[in-house]
């Protein structure tokens, strides 16, 4: 994947995700107001880009799923085994940098962390299935016209 293709992916996918998992987060949460939705939304769309720049998320949900698990490529299974590593890595990354923004260093940082993680992660999990045709469709089709 080039560059081009690697952050077109990138910023459509951390958007849906953004939206879900934030969503999600602020009804756990007991609900927010807008200003605290949108904060929120940036702030998870901002990690998980720079996140995606640094991490090769990509080769390691990849290695996991066909080395480890021993999934053939392109089935059910791949998609399913190489999306929840991904989102491991992912939906931590991002959940434990909104508890600290969120409830800061102390005490309570794991415990908040802890009670929304492994909701999100199964909400992560279930949005990056579902849009994972659709992103690639949208990056691979601009390419094609051109």
């Amino acid at each position: 994947m080039d560059n081009e293709k690697f952050f077109r992916w990138n910023i459509i996918t951390n958007i849906c995700m953004a939206l879900s998992i934030n969503t999600a987060a602020v009804v756990l949460a007991g609900g927010d107001t807008l200003r605290g939705w949108v904060k929120g939304c940036c702030c998870a769309f901002t990690i998980n880009t720079v996140a995606a720049i640094i991490i090769p998320v990509g080769i390691i949900g990849k290695w996991f799923a066909e080395d480890i698990c021993k999934q053939r490529q392109g089935t059910f299974w791949e998609m399913l085994t190489r999306n929840f590593i991904i989102n491991a890595i992912y939906v931590t990354i991002v959940s434990f940098s909104m508890a600290i923004i969120n409830v800061g260093i102390g005490n309570n940082l794991i415990n908040a962390w802890w009670s929304t993680y492994p909701i999100l992660h199964v909400i992560g999990l279930i949005t990056s299935i579902v849009i994972e045709k659709p992103v690639h469709y949208l990056v691979y089709r601009k390419h094609a016209t051109k």
